[in-house]
């Protein structure tokens, strides 16, 4: 690789269509609520964890496959990156490179990412939204955690990555894809690029692809206004967090998790507790009562949490699941 080829520089433009920085982390620091069951609120309460998932076992993993099924698709279909390359054998060597990461990625590196899904919160609101509470909530009966943004410090080369959801048509997605290919094909050919730079290369356009498939969804989710925190291995090449890697057995299928401790964690997170994350706790509104309040602070006051117990209030939505 010539000695002067930063590729990651170079190839900067092909992340130019990501929300402006006004609108992300860490410059825009919201609320961000999320909807769980009140037995998921203890076990993150108990434990100072909170457990990212595989996107394999998620409600809505048709939309990572969509992203990563569609960009594959359409990277071989482009001519726009064909034709960027001095000849046919350049363009069959980089296709091949880039080919065989989506090949790896499927099988293994996609068992080790992890993402935790939030959404973003009114700070005046204390009912929550009923989309959430029927799909995440247990139905009206369990408990939004809103977590506060602005209590977190950005860490340099964190293993963790966080970023709001782009919202879009099936259509308007694959645009985006074509996009990106399109803008990695003038970067091509507009440079004579080492051929011995071809896998950091094909290495950074998947990168680009990949988080494209992570943080993007169709546009019905929308009302979710959805952030994730998103770790992967390859993300963590001092292996920060591998040690937070287990699983879960969920109704006879073994899960793998990333089961974070909310402690201050060198190279991964600031010194943070609960009580400084957490700004509120919203119980569900199905079944709401003052008996069902009490008992949730009393909860927290036997988990040795009394500051978290002070913040817990109940959703006025009129809402009674059936």
């Amino acid at each position: 690789m010539r000695d002067n080829f930063d590729y990651k520089a170079y190839l900067r433009p092909i992340w130019a269509d990501l929300r402006p920085a006004d609108q992300r982390f860490p410059a825009f620091r919201p609320l961000i609520a999320h909807y769980c069951s009140i037995a998921t609120l203890e076990a993150v309460v108990k434990n100072e964890q909170f457990w990212f998932s595989n996107p394999l076992y998620m409600n809505d993993y048709e939309e990572l496959v969509f992203g990563l099924a569609n960009s594959r698709n359409r990277f071989l279909q482009n001519t726009s990156i064909r034709n960027a390359f001095k000849n046919p054998e350049q363009y069959d060597r980089f296709r091949e490179q880039v080919l065989w990461i989506y090949d790896q990625f499927d099988k293994g590196l996609l068992f080790d990412i992890y993402i935790a899904c939030f959404a973003e919160h009114d700070p005046t609101d204390n009912d929550g939204l009923l989309s959430m509470w029927r799909g995440y909530g247990a139905n009206g009966s369990g408990a939004a955690i809103v977590f506060n943004t602005a209590a977190l410090t950005e860490i340099p080369h964190s293993p963790l990555r966080m970023d709001p959801v782009t919202y879009g048509t099936s259509e308007e997605r694959l645009a985006w894809i074509d996009q990106i290919l399109n803008k990695f094909a003038e970067l091509v050919a507009a440079y004579d690029i080492p051929e011995d730079a071809f896998p950091a290369c094909a290495s950074e356009l998947f990168e680009r692809l990949l988080m494209f498939s992570v943080f993007t969804k169709h546009r019905g989710f929308r009302e979710e206004k959805e952030w994730r925190v998103v770790y992967s291995r390859h993300y963590d090449p001092n292996q920060i967090l591998t040690d937070m890697l287990g699983y879960f057995i969920n109704g006879g299928t073994v899960e793998p998790k990333l089961k974070f401790r909310i402690a201050p964690l060198d190279g991964a997170a600031a010194g943070v507790t609960l009580e400084q994350l957490v700004v509120k706790i919203i119980l569900g509104p199905n079944g709401a009562s003052v008996r069902s309040t009490m008992a949730v602070r009393r909860m927290l006051e036997t988990l040795g949490k009394p500051v978290l117990a002070e913040r817990v209030v109940t959703s006025s939505t009129p809402y009674r699941a059936k």
